[in-house]
């Protein structure tokens, strides 16, 4: 049913107030996602309204658009995770949640700890790339030097800490599925 969630009551997205430390971190990363296309929204118009009324252009605006819809991403990355909002096909689990809830909830863990592996896999090999572009900020910017130049560290720091989230998320979330399999068996 188009429109409609997929997901069955026991496996609910997340709901109310975030409890616990690392699900407030999570709320205030994706506060700060949304602030910051509130700003980038603001900032695109005024370009628009220099360039249009004033023939002035704001300098490094593309640049910024760029810089900021890769470090929004990583910031609300392991929030729609939590809050169960990721796109993915429940087909499969759907018909598992009838016929076999064990099978599902097996399932759903092997995927949730793939998907930590993979992403404190990833996290490890950009680590140097993080380090790199601190260590070495002058080789590292993003931009038109001369005109408009912006250093990629922040947003490096921005990538790893959403990518290190995430995985953090995923293994939360396959100690969830783990804890519902237990209940399933009990």
């Amino acid at each position: 049913m188009a429109g409609e969630s997929a997901l069955p009551p026991d496996a609910a997205p997340l709901r109310g107030p975030p409890t616990g430390l690392f699900a407030r971190i999570l709320g205030i990363m994706n506060a700060l996602g949304t602030l910051w296309i509130i700003g980038l929204m603001l900032l695109i118009n005024a370009d628009i309204l220099g360039r249009s009324a004033f023939d002035a252009p704001i300098a490094g605006v593309p640049e910024l658009v760029a810089f900021s819809i890769v470090g929004i991403v990583f910031l609300q990355l392991a929030h729609t995770l939590r809050s169960g909002s990721m796109t993915r096909s429940d087909v499969l689990l759907g018909v598992l949640e009838s016929r076999a809830p064990r099978a599902r909830h097996a399932l759903l863990c092997f995927c949730h700890l793939a998907g930590g592996l993979l992403m404190a896999m990833i996290a490890a090999k950009f680590w140097p790339s993080v380090a790199a572009a601190f260590l070495h900020p002058e080789r590292n910017f993003m931009g038109n030097p001369g005109f408009f130049t912006i250093p990629q560290w922040p947003l490096f720091v921005l990538v790893f800490l959403g990518i290190a989230a995430t995985a953090l998320q995923f293994l939360a979330s396959a100690l969830g599925d783990l804890r519902a399999l237990r209940e399933r068996s009990a």
